[in-house]
């Protein structure tokens, strides 16, 4: 996949972020985003930490709001 544009600081987004960003938006919690990409919850915060600071965001909800306010994934 590609790298999506999605941040402030001109950091793109991977494949792998953009996904555990989509199960986040959807409400899925750190274990099942896990279990539905076959990576480890720990592999699935790092994506979470790396996310929050390209998008410059401290939390998950700021994460989810910012995300859909600049189109980078939709419900």
């Amino acid at each position: 996949m590609e790298k999506l544009a999605a941040s402030v600081r001109g950091e793109a987004l991977t494949a792998r972020e953009l996904e555990v960003l989509t199960l986040l938006v959807r409400g899925k919690a750190n274990k099942e985003i896990a279990s539905e990409l076959y990576i480890s919850e720990t592999t699935v915060k790092g994506h979470l930490r790396d996310f929050f600071n390209k998008l410059n965001v401290l939390s998950r909800t700021e994460a989810i709001t910012t995300a859909l306010r600049r189109g980078v994934v939709q419900l």
